[in-house]
């Protein structure tokens, strides 16, 4: 349906002259910074930005996302290391404007520094991907 997506930024947008941007946007909520040893609240929006209902197919009876911490390129933590996921596939219709929203939380044990998170949705074609957003941990 939406061939030549390609992902840019923290939206999926359809390549090519004339034709339309893709109804959904992928966004990642997190604080800018945390002291170590706190909880980091995540939240990873679905939003439907057109005019009309979008159905997406979305993995899992409770819907599978995951949030992944890098450093330097190294990741630190990733929501979904060692989860066994159930592959179902569920489908769900957004209508206009609508925002789905899936939460998470970290427990920022690593080292004071400077971090990424980023945002994955699966679906049955290609991941839903946010922009990363960057993290400060303080001692």
């Amino acid at each position: 349906m939406w061939g030549g997506a390609v992902f840019c930024g923290a939206a999926l947008f359809v390549s090519g002259r004339g034709l339309p941007q893709h109804p959904l946007r992928v966004t990642l909520v997190a604080p800018a910074s945390v002291r170590q040893g706190k909880p980091v609240p995540v939240t990873l929006r679905l939003t439907n930005t057109s005019d009309a209902p979008v159905t997406v197919y979305l993995t899992g009876r409770t819907i599978t996302f995951d949030i992944i911490v890098e450093r330097a390129g190294e990741v630190v933590w990733r929501r979904l290391d060692h989860v066994a996921t159930q592959q179902i596939v569920q489908v769900k219709t957004l209508a206009p404007g609508e925002t789905l929203e899936l939460r998470a939380r970290w427990r920022a044990a690593a080292p004071p520094g400077n971090y990424t998170v980023t945002g994955v949705i699966p679906t049955d074609r290609e991941p839903l991907r946010a922009a990363s957003v960057s993290l400060r941990i303080k001692p």
